[in-house]
């Protein structure tokens, strides 16, 4: 698919020099846009300002998300994963040679890079921990304990979080299929472990049987779904 072609880019957004941001093209990509592939000759910093870009790697018969970048986040195309649109989405884009130039001569543009690549490498050892070491219900009990730590707010009872994803988007951030997420969910509501009052929204009912879960205890109690 051949993108669209460049169009000027918007004005300033805060943290980005006016100067620097005026060298920026910009685009209009619609939902499923293959933004980048491994070994692609194009190497780019992108802006994402507005929409959800995906990051993941892929074999022939398997994909496993990296991450996804909302408005204001930069990457680089110059990786081994792929970046597809999740939705329609403003992407600013500048050739990197020209970016680190930049850089060298304002060094607080590195705070801008970093937080980004930090998710993404934590992201992935994440997910090498659980694919060697926990199965896929220990996955979801760590990311679900992990979303209700970093974004839950404390309710009667329990921590509730709302998480902008689909039980099959949720899946390919944990190496599985969307049928064993929902099962996973659906086992969970069984045993009270965790609600869901409306869609997007969760409540933690028992953090602890959840953290049973991500030790893996819970096979002792109720077995797994594979």
């Amino acid at each position: 698919m051949s993108a669209p072609p460049p169009r000027s880019a918007p004005p300033a957004r805060p943290g980005l020099p006016p100067e620097l941001l005026a060298r920026f093209s910009s685009q209009q990509l619609p939902p499923g846009y293959l933004l980048s592939t491994p070994g692609s000759p194009k190497d780019r910093i992108l802006l994402l300002r507005e929409g959800r870009i995906r990051v993941f790697v892929a074999s022939e018969d398997k994909e496993l998300t990296l991450a996804y970048l909302s408005a204001g986040e930069l990457f680089s195309t110059h990786t081994r994963a792929y970046l597809r649109c999740d939705s329609a989405c403003c992407v600013l884009s500048m050739p990197t040679a020209d970016f680190a130039r930049s850089m060298a001569h304002q060094p607080g543009m590195l705070a801008l890079v970093m937080p980004v690549l930090g998710r993404i490498l934590d992201n992935s050892i994440a997910l090498i921990e659980d694919l060697a070491f926990r199965d896929v219900a220990g996955r979801l009990a760590r990311f679900l304990l992990v979303s209700a730590r970093q974004q839950g707010v404390a309710t009667a009872p329990g921590m509730r979080f709302g998480l902008d994803l689909s039980a099959g988007e949720i899946a390919l951030l944990l190496g599985c299929t969307r049928q064993t997420v929902s099962s996973l969910f659906k086992r969970l509501e069984r045993e009270a472990i965790l609600t869901r009052p409306a869609r997007h929204q969760f409540i933690v009912l028992q953090p602890e049987a959840l953290l049973r879960w991500q030790e893996g205890e819970e096979e002792r109690s109720g077995g797994t779904v594979g």
